[in-house]
């Protein structure tokens, strides 16, 4: 409670949780519309996993210059910039209709993302001491989670109710007021000394960044194909009430961010991240096999609580097993991979949705996560974060 009761007094934590739950509601009202979205201006499967997945390309892109810009620059600046290019490529919807506009747009999304998400986490995990980095972390992706929690609930129900512009219109007003509320809230973050950083290429060469990046990967992967294919799967097969997937995700992610912190302080960081992918894949398989509202309920909970452990766990992790000058860039690995994820989950996957079905969609998403758990647990089995 010490340390929760101390960063909550933080001006600086205060600032970044706001932020970032303004930041994530107002992109996390677009993602379940933007499926059905690009559905009904006429896109096929193969084009809407495409669209939704290219955002991640974008991102993964420009990963290694966020996470330099964030050692070298300091967060401050990152996280800002990203602010800036994130509002820029929710307006742009308002004009973007066709497929090859739409896959700009989201690519530009990507970009915004790559300097937002890097800039964020580690601004976040700054504003204590490097013994508390994984408790700021987790209560930083707590605000991460209602925002995603809110968003995801309420951009269905506007859309439904209203249409698509006003749905992008609260996006964008909401990514405006969290850039201002930065700009003049916050304090500059210092950058790192040149010298003290270890080369780009040797922070992703090693084990302590490598593997639990692939474990993130194969939680994004997860996500990534059910926020793009269960409202596909519930259009197609006439199942009404997708929404409560997104419902029961919402609750789930938002009470395992609150209880991230007491695991993390019982158990090694390598095991609650095992535990917390078996979630994840247990959702997608549930999915394949029986589909209903109330399984897409059930599955919801599954992956809520294991995508709300592991990121904050794995976050944590890294910033306790590298260099401080190599913070920034360790975790823009991390979030590339999970981008990887992400892409690939809604990308490759809408081929197979086009060409074999979502059974397949699902069942496939299962398997990658048991693989690259199984290599994250082979990797690092037997360590433990310093606590």
């Amino acid at each position: 409670m010490h340390i929760l009761a101390d960063l909550f007094a933080n001006r600086q934590f205060q600032t970044i949780a706001f932020v970032q739950m303004t930041m994530v509601f107002g992109n996390n009202m677009l993602n379940p519309v933007l499926p059905i979205h690009f559905k009904m201006i006429g896109l096929n499967e193969a084009q809407i996993g495409f669209a939704m997945g290219i955002i991640s390309l974008g991102a993964l892109v420009l990963r290694p210059w966020s996470g330099m810009s964030a050692d070298i620059k300091g967060s401050r600046f990152t996280l800002l910039l990203g602010q800036l290019l994130t509002g820029a490529g929710i307006a742009a919807f308002l004009w973007a209709s066709g497929f090859w506009a739409l896959l700009l747009v989201r690519f530009f999304q990507g970009i915004a993302v790559s300097f937002y998400g890097t800039g964020a986490v580690t601004y976040a995990s700054s504003v204590g001491t490097r013994e508390n980095a994984s408790a700021a972390i987790a209560y930083f992706s707590l605000f991460t989670m209602i925002g995603l929690g809110i968003g995801t609930s309420t951009g269905p129900f506007i859309y439904q109710s209203v249409g698509f512009t006003p749905v992008v219109a609260v996006a964008l007003t909401a990514a405006v007021c969290a850039t201002a509320f930065m700009f003049f809230r916050s304090e500059p973050s210092p950058p790192r000394a040149a010298g003290a950083r270890t080369p780009f290429r040797a922070v992703l060469a090693a084990k302590v960044v490598l593997a639990p990046s692939a474990c993130l990967f194969a939680s994004n992967f997860a996500l990534g194909t059910m926020f793009t294919f269960v409202p596909l799967l519930a259009l197609a097969a006439g199942i009404g009430g997708f929404s409560a997937f997104f419902v029961a995700f919402s609750i789930a992610v938002v009470l395992a961010r609150l209880g991230v912190q007491t695991i993390n302080e019982r158990l090694s960081a390598v095991k609650i991240s095992v535990g917390a992918s078996l979630l994840n894949a247990a959702s997608t398989l549930l999915v394949a096999a029986i589909p209903s509202t109330h399984v897409f309920a059930v599955s919801g909970v599954l992956i809520g609580f294991g995508f709300g452990i592991i990121y904050p766990t794995l976050a944590g992790y890294l910033v306790q097993n590298v260099k401080e000058a190599n913070k920034g860039s360790a975790l823009s690995i991390l979030s590339g991979a999970g981008d990887i994820g992400n892409a690939l989950g809604a990308s490759v996957l809408g081929v197979v949705a086009h060409t074999l079905g979502f059974t397949a969609v699902f069942s496939s998403a299962g398997a990658v996560i048991l693989v690259s758990t199984l290599y994250f647990h082979l990797a690092l089995r037997g360590q433990a974060a310093p606590r």
